[in-house]
């Protein structure tokens, strides 16, 4: 993209270090835009001071290998008591950006790659799910994190450029459905109740009768076991799409828990769930309205884990775009991975 200023991969190479979190971002600007967006660089020593730098001035790419620099980026990883003692290659990668040159836009942005559930038949256990709170503790983590940063000092890096700073948290939150809700939507209280007699570690899939099967002769059926989620009228989830985005209930839990530090928000999902899509599967067209059923995995639940959210300043940051803000998905013709692009597009004022 010759037309473009590439940061360049920021990622962590050495594989063997302590930190590793498999996380890596590029940004692209603008070459006749250059001028107008500044890069935060972090406070490298003691009593050193954090400043925003132009682009012209940044090294490009901006990560020599094969560490991570903590001077343009914050990259961490989750500590691993959140996830029980199973090594994680989760966590966060942090960015701070000026738009409109002095006086303008300050913007967080956060890739963050959270925790996955490991079992269907645990995360179906009454109460709730155990995979969810660590979830909720490593974004407790993050968003404290942001507040710190923005605070000055040692944290901050020096002088804050924030109070006004908007922060935007994008990548796999893996956020999944309230499985017993979604469960009891597709197959009854009665198929909830089957499910949750099984024990977690029973290899053995069950086989639960779903329910609303209209146009199919209502006798379709879900596979359900530690690491299987498989109908036999995938359509199904088509048919209770709306019903399902009301199993989408971690971001606002978070939002409303006593342990968040910075409640966050994001636009309505009007598109599918971005995972879990099966590779190889499609034809090479666009799959229509309902098509997107037909190229699910049948591991796990379908889930919208890809997401962009947004503090309260970021919200009102979107509000005032002078272009309709769209928040959407880009669906693969021919599936390649298991998520699906998503992203958040929409205009920031240049001063």
């Amino acid at each position: 993209l010759p037309d473009h200023w590439s940061s360049g991969m920021m990622v962590r190479t050495d594989t063997a270090e302590d930190g590793f979190t498999a996380l890596g971002s590029i940004y692209l600007v603008r070459r006749s835009a250059m001028q107008l967006v500044r890069l935060w660089r972090w406070k490298e020593a003691e009593g050193a001071a954090g400043a925003f730098e132009s682009l012209r001035a940044a090294d490009g790419p901006l990560v020599p290998q094969p560490g991570l620099p903590p001077r343009h980026c914050r990259h961490e990883r989750f500590p691993r008591h959140l996830y029980g003692s199973t090594w994680s290659r989760k966590g966060y990668l942090l960015t701070r950006w000026q738009l409109g040159g002095g006086g303008g836009a300050v913007l967080d942005l956060v890739n963050v790659h959270n925790f996955h559930d490991e079992s269907n038949l645990a995360a179906l256990a009454a109460g709730a799910s155990t995979y969810a709170s660590c979830r909720q503790q490593a974004l407790s983590l993050v968003t404290a994190a942001l507040l710190g940063l923005r605070g000055g000092g040692a944290a901050g890096g020096g002088a804050a450029p924030a109070p006004a700073s908007a922060a935007f948290l994008f990548g796999d939150f893996n956020f999944r459905l309230d499985l017993a809700h979604a469960v009891s939507l597709l197959c009854g209280a009665e198929g909830l109740q089957r499910a949750r007699a099984v024990a977690a570690a029973d290899a053995t899939p069950l086989r639960l009768e779903t329910s609303g099967g209209s146009g199919e002769g209502g006798d379709g059926y879900l596979l359900l076991g530690p690491k299987q989620f498989e109908l036999s009228q995938p359509s199904l989830l088509a048919r209770k799409l709306t019903e399902l985005r009301g199993s989408d209930r971690e971001l606002a839990a978070f939002s409303a828990s006593a342990e968040c530090a910075l409640p966050l928000e994001e636009l309505p999902l009007a598109f599918p769930p971005s995972y879990a899509y099966r590779e190889g599967k499609g034809d090479g067209t666009p799959p229509d309205e309902a098509g997107w059923c037909d190229l699910l995995a049948s591991k796990r639940c379908p889930a919208w884990c890809d997401r962009v959210l947004m503090d309260r300043t970021g919200g009102a940051l979107v509000a005032a775009s002078a272009v309709t803000a769209e928040y959407g998905h880009e669906p693969q013709p021919r599936v390649l991975t298991d998520h699906n692009q998503v992203y958040l597009a929409f205009s920031v004022e240049s001063r």
